[in-house]
C-alpha cells in the first residue's frame, strides 16, 4: 500500500518501485480509507477483544504483551479469508468513492 507515508516515499523505495514491473498507482494525500489494512487492523482488534476482553484490564507490561501477540495469533486464525477477499475487491469502490467525494472521507 503506497499510502505516501515517510518510509514509502524515501528514494531507495522510489527506485525500486520503478524497477518493478508493476504500475504504483497514486495516491491522494492522508487517505486512509483507500487503505484495506485500517479496515483489516480495526477488525482484528475487534476479534481480540471479543475473545478476551481481560485485555481490557490487563496491566501494561511485558507480560500483556506476549499475551497480546498470542491472542492476535489466535484471532487472525479465527478471520475468514472471504473478509480478505472482499477488502481487496472493494478497492475500486474505495477509489471512486474518493473521487466523487473530490479527496474527503468515504464510508469505508
Amino acid at each position: 500500500m503506497q499510502d505516501n507515508a515517510p518510509v514509502h516515499t524515501a528514494n531507495v523505495v522510489k527506485d525500486w518501485l520503478r524497477e518493478q514491473p508493476f504500475e504504483v498507482m497514486e495516491w491522494p494525500p492522508h487517505s486512509p480509507d483507500l487503505n484495506p489494512i485500517e479496515n483489516l487492523w480495526a477488525l482484528l482488534k475487534t476479534k481480540i477483544y471479543d475473545i478476551h476482553p481481560e485485555l481490557h484490564t490487563m496491566p501494561d507490561n511485558d507480560e500483556t504483551l506476549k499475551h497480546l501477540v498470542s491472542y492476535a495469533q489466535e484471532a487472525w486464525s479465527e478471520i475468514d479469508l472471504s473478509v480478505l477477499e472482499n477488502l481487496a475487491e472493494t478497492m475500486s469502490n474505495r477509489v471512486q468513492e474518493i473521487i466523487e467525494n473530490d479527496g474527503w472521507y468515504t464510508s469505508y
